[in-house]
């Protein structure tokens, strides 16, 4: 029984494409071509997500200063009919 080719069929349309040059770069340059986009987009990724974090800890601080005036007053006026 004969053996399989190890190549693998690459039709003809594919050999002029973008992702066909792409992959043939990548094993020359996969740093370049695949490392720093990666580390770029979580970079990028940290800084646009900091603002939406900084919003959610204000809006809880918000939240629970209005708690705390509406238990101070609470107190206060339980404190009023206990005197």
């Amino acid at each position: 029984m004969p053996t399989f080719q190890s190549k693998k069929f690459v039709p003809k349309s594919y050999q002029n494409t973008l992702a066909a040059s792409y992959r043939s770069s990548l094993s020359r340059h996969p740093f370049l071509l695949f490392g720093l986009p990666f580390i770029a987009t979580m970079v990028a990724g940290s800084f646009f997500l900091t603002p939406a974090a900084a919003l959610r800890y204000e809006r809880h601080d918000r939240k629970v200063k209005t708690l705390s005036r509406d238990e101070e007053l609470g107190l206060k006026r339980t404190q009023g009919r206990k005197a």
